[in-house]
């Protein structure tokens, strides 16, 4: 192999790995129509379908760390890439609601083993350059969800099956797996002592890490949810709502991507970063307000500040851990609470807009998520200090 591809190499697999991330489950949002049509379900049982992925992700991101420490990093990204792409596969089964719902949960539990170890990737393999490490991971799924949600319909249209038009992300996954495979690890790197690494932040610190990035995630399913009703009940068309979401999308990915030359050209750390960005969260869903006169204002400042808080809630477990192996398990402690209290915003969002109506509801629990993330933000400021 080449300097160039070498050097080449880690990015790539960064981004397969992060784009892989995201496929298998917003492949399946924009077809659950067809999915229920065909398969005579419940709406409760085709919710199951997209619940329970995240709720995998949040109750078993512990398991990465555990894998690394038997398997190492390496074998065990290429094992979770190898059942991801079975996974995947078996999804050519479309007249099962069984085999769906074991892929929904397959696809989850790759997820959580793939994120804490591509975290102790970045930390052992990028160093000084872990925010654009970051940016590209961050990005990566955003360009996963929208390539999927946007490709699936109309392959499905194209080869006249919506089991092919889930499986076909297979091949992303597998060639993902390649670029793994490719590269070779540094054996004595990786910390798979049979003792447990003790933590250098205190319980305090994480649960506040776990709340920053359960309330930014939270903040950005509610809106990807619940947007769309909001317009609707402000008399816009259903396509408008979706063009509205897709530029909060759309800016949210970019934001990402570039967070790193933002924290550079502005020389922000990463716990300045996460102050100005709390503050535009704030900003962004006090703007719901003029989203009758002016419609695009929230999700573009929404879709920045989503955007640049999802890096930065990536980064934060790296500041604080010593060591890949660190890296990989204190990432897992605070995405497993992060993505249970993310998961379950929108739901809580759903009862409020029963008893409040969409737009108060939305408002209360966008402003109030936002209003909570500036306070942990200055209780993880403290945490820096010491």
């Amino acid at each position: 192999m080449t300097r160039s591809a070498k050097t080449l190499l880690p990015w790539l697999m960064i981004f397969g790995a992060g784009v892989c991330l995201r496929t298998g489950i917003a492949s399946l949002s924009p077809i659950l129509d067809r999915i229920e049509r065909t398969l005579a379900i419940s709406n409760a049982e085709l919710g199951l379908l997209t619940t329970l992925p995240v709720l995998c992700m949040g109750g078993l991101s512990p398991l990465g760390h555990r894998l690394e420490r038997r398997l190492g990093l390496k074998r065990s990204m290429i094992m979770a890439l190898a059942l991801l792409t079975i996974v995947l596969l078996l999804r050519l089964d479309g007249g099962s609601y069984g085999v769906l719902l074991f892929t929904a949960v397959g696809v989850g539990v790759v997820d959580a083993i793939i994120r804490p170890l591509l975290s102790g990737f970045i930390k052992g393999e990028f160093a000084s350059r872990a925010p654009a490490a970051m940016s590209v991971y961050a990005a990566s799924m955003g360009v996963g969800s929208a390539v999927a949600a946007f490709g699936t319909p109309r392959i499905s249209d194209v080869t006249g099956s919506w089991p092919l038009g889930l499986a076909i992300w297979a091949l992303p996954t597998a060639l993902a797996g390649f670029c793994w495979i490719l590269w070779r690890e540094d054996i004595a790197a990786p910390a798979r002592s049979a003792s447990q690494p003790s933590l250098t932040i205190s319980r305090s610190g994480i649960l506040e890490l776990t709340l920053f990035f359960g309330l930014q995630a939270g903040i950005n399913y509610v809106a990807i949810a619940w947007l769309p009703s909001l317009y609707g009940a402000l008399g816009y068309s259903d396509h408008t709502a979706g063009l509205l979401v897709a530029i909060m999308m759309l800016f949210q990915t970019s934001i990402s991507f570039c967070m790193h030359v933002i924290m550079r050209a502005l020389k922000l750390t990463t716990i300045k970063a996460a102050l100005i960005f709390s503050g535009l969260a704030i900003l962004g869903t006090l703007s719901l307000l003029l989203a009758k006169s002016l419609p695009w204002l929230a999700p573009l400042m929404i879709g920045i500040a989503t955007g640049g808080l999802f890096p930065i809630a990536l980064l934060q477990p790296l500041d604080f851990a010593h060591g890949r192996s660190e890296a990989t398990r204190l990432t897992g402690l605070t995405q497993t609470g992060g993505y249970l209290l993310g998961g379950i915003l929108p739901w809580i969002t759903g009862l409020l807009i029963d008893q409040l109506g969409v737009a108060p509801a939305l408002l209360t629990l966008l402003v109030g998520s936002a209003g909570s993330l500036a306070v942990v933000t200055v209780a993880i400021e403290r945490t820096y200090q010491k």
